[in-house]
């Protein structure tokens, strides 16, 4: 069972570390969530790095997950503020 989770996790970690490698945006894409479902992923993210801190894995594993997790939390917050501030009228 254990190990399961430590392949899962590094499976995780994998495609969290490619995504972030990855990034350097010729276009940008605005995904949209209800509320509901934000806060929903939000919480999930929360967990999967509370799963890994309690994992076995190596610490630099953890670190890594760690701040995989913050940064794309930080991104969600940050997209939500953003968009939650008021657009400027196009000026004609």
């Amino acid at each position: 069972m254990k190990s399961i989770k430590k392949i899962s996790l590094t499976a995780f970690a994998t495609l969290l570390f490619i995504a972030l490698v990855s990034f350097t945006a010729q276009q940008y894409y605005s995904l949209k969530f209800s509320e509901q479902a934000l806060n929903k992923h939000f919480q999930n993210l929360t967990v999967i790095k509370q799963i890994a801190e309690k994992s076995n894995m190596a610490h630099q594993e953890v670190l890594f997950i760690t701040a995989s997790v913050d940064s794309l939390q930080k991104d969600i917050i940050d997209q939500v503020r953003l968009q939650q501030q008021p657009q400027p009228a196009p000026k004609k």
